[in-house]
């Protein structure tokens, strides 16, 4: 891993996506780079310096936020850590994925929610859409990872085809916290599978990852959510992985597992499109 991508608002949340980014960056060598966004319609990047003149309250927004990041920043990381600070002014989701296309990040780690969260809200509508149009795995987290809680992940699937190339872009992760993988597969009623079935396509998945420390797990529930949450806190695992389908085309936003397993409890998501 090269890159990480931490978008940052000054909130709670924010502020533990960075602690967790920062425990991947000391492992991995990974640069982070901390983008802040002046929430804006307007596409400042495109004017010109005459026209960025007009508005007066934008500019003075971004250059308070360029003072005070670096105090927030010296809460979590050594004056020597390897984090590029950069502050935009614009729509928040767009400018995000705009820097991490930019940087190449192999990761981006954010908060489930942003400033205006309120009890029992639903995660963050600028989440949503990064985990809908992000190319790269996007970890989402309400309370920050330490090193164990990075080195034990559940790795959640039906475990098909699609499985092994969705894996192979967090690997460089699993690898540089030699975490163990516990294969889960939720069975429900709406989706049995036969044990046989289930392991065939578990033993498949691990060709190729010999290096690898795996762990089978079947689990039994109504709901395939429920049934990861729950696995999750019966085998004490803080991180779970999950493949996500790839919804950029479509006409309005789904939810879909990924977003209602963080939204039940307080995993970190790793939501990895195949």
């Amino acid at each position: 891993m090269k890159t990480i991508v931490v978008p940052f608002d000054f909130s709670t949340y924010s502020l533990e996506a960075l602690k967790t980014a920062q425990k991947i960056s000391v492992k991995s060598g990974a640069q982070i780079v901390c983008v802040t966004v002046i929430p804006s319609e307007i596409d400042f990047e495109k004017l010109s310096e005459e026209a960025k003149m007009k508005y007066t309250d934008l500019i003075e927004q971004k250059t308070e936020a360029e003072e005070i990041l670096p105090e927030y920043i010296q809460q979590i990381a050594p004056a020597k850590a390897p984090i590029e600070q950069v502050v935009k002014i614009g729509v928040p989701h767009e400018q995000i994925l705009r820097e991490a296309n930019r940087s190449g990040a192999d990761m981006i780690v954010m908060g489930a929610y942003g400033k205006g969260y309120t009890e029992g809200k639903f995660i963050g509508s600028n989440l949503q859409k990064i985990l809908r149009m992000a190319d790269m795995p996007v970890l989402a987290v309400k309370v920050a990872l330490d090193g164990n809680d990075l080195r034990k992940i559940a790795f959640a699937s039906t475990f098909q085809q699609d499985t092994p190339k969705a894996f192979a872009k967090i690997k460089p992760f699993v690898k540089a916290f030699k975490a163990s993988v516990h294969q889960l597969f939720v069975n429900t009623p709406g989706n049995f599978h036969t044990s046989e079935k289930i392991q065939d396509g578990m033993k498949l998945f691990q060709a190729g990852n010999e290096e690898i420390v795996f762990h089978q797990h079947t689990y039994s529930a109504e709901e395939v959510e429920k049934g990861i949450v729950a696995f999750c806190e019966e085998e004490g695992l803080h991180l779970v992985a999950l493949v996500s389908g790839d919804h950029k085309l479509s006409p309005a936003y789904q939810v879909g597992v990924t977003e209602t397993v963080l939204f039940q409890g307080d995993l970190g998501v790793l939501s990895v499109k195949a």
